[in-house]
C-alpha cells in the first residue's frame, strides 16, 4: 500500500491488537489478488458461525461457502481479526501471560534487544498465523516486483515469497507505528529470518 494511504498509521489505537486488526486487513485487501484458504481456517470459520446461529446472535461480516464447504468470499475484517486474536494469544504465550500494551510500552522504551526480539517474534507469529490462514496466495507480479526489492528479498527463492511478503508489509507497519525503522527490520530478518 502506498505510504500516503496509511492514515490507520496516524490514529491513536487505545489497544495495540486493535492497530493489528486495521493492518492486517488493510495490507492484505490491497496486496492479495487471490487466496485459497486451509481447510484448518475453513473448519474454525463453519464453527465460529455455528455458535452464533445456536445463540441466535448476529454477525457483521459476509463470509460465503462453496458447495464443497469451502470458504470462496469473506470480509476482510473477519481474516484481520482472526490474525489480531492469533497474534494477540501467541504473544501473551510468548512473553508470560504479559498483556500486549504492556510488552509494546517495554519495545517502544526498551533496548535494541527489544526491538530485535520483537520483530523477530512478531514476523514468526504474523507468518504462521497467514500459513494457517492461507495455503496459497496470489498477487500482482508488478507489485510483488517492487515489494521483493523493498524488502531485500532478490536472493529469497522459496515458493511462500509472497507469503513472506504479505507478513513483512504487516509487521512493517507495526513497527513504524512504535518507532521501528522499516531497514532495521528488513536487516534484522535479513541476517536471521530469511537468508
Amino acid at each position: 500500500m502506498d505510504n500516503n494511504d496509511k492514515k490507520h498509521l496516524k490514529k491513536i489505537y487505545k489497544n495495540f491488537s486493535d492497530l493489528v486488526c486495521v493492518v492486517a486487513t488493510t495490507e492484505l485487501e490491497s496486496f492479495i489478488t487471490k487466496g485459497e484458504f486451509t481447510s484448518f481456517f475453513n473448519y474454525r470459520m463453519k464453527q465460529i458461525l455455528s455458535e452464533i446461529n445456536e445463540k441466535s446472535e448476529i454477525l457483521d461480516a459476509g463470509v460465503f461457502f462453496n458447495t464443497k464447504g469451502e470458504i470462496t468470499l469473506i470480509d476482510a475484517g473477519v481474516v484481520g481479526k482472526f490474525i489480531e486474536n492469533n497474534y494477540n494469544l501467541k504473544m501473551l504465550e510468548y512473553y508470560k501471560n504479559t498483556f500486549l500494551n504492556k510488552i509494546i510500552r517495554g519495545v517502544v522504551n526498551g533496548s535494541e534487544k527489544s526491538k530485535v526480539d520483537f520483530i523477530l517474534i512478531s514476523y514468526s507469529i504474523l507468518y504462521d498465523t497467514l500459513n494457517e490462514l492461507y495455503k496459497t496466495i496470489s498477487c500482482k507480479q508488478v507489485n510483488k516486483i517492487i515489494y521483493i526489492n523493498r524488502y531485500a528479498l532478490e536472493d529469497y527463492s522459496k515458493e511462500d515469497c509472497a507469503m513472506v511478503i504479505a507478513t513483512l508489509l504487516i509487521l512493517e507497519d507495526l513497527c513504524r507505528y512504535i518507532g521501528v525503522d522499516r531497514h532495521k527490520m528488513v536487516n534484522e530478518l535479513k541476517n536471521k529470518i530469511y537468508k
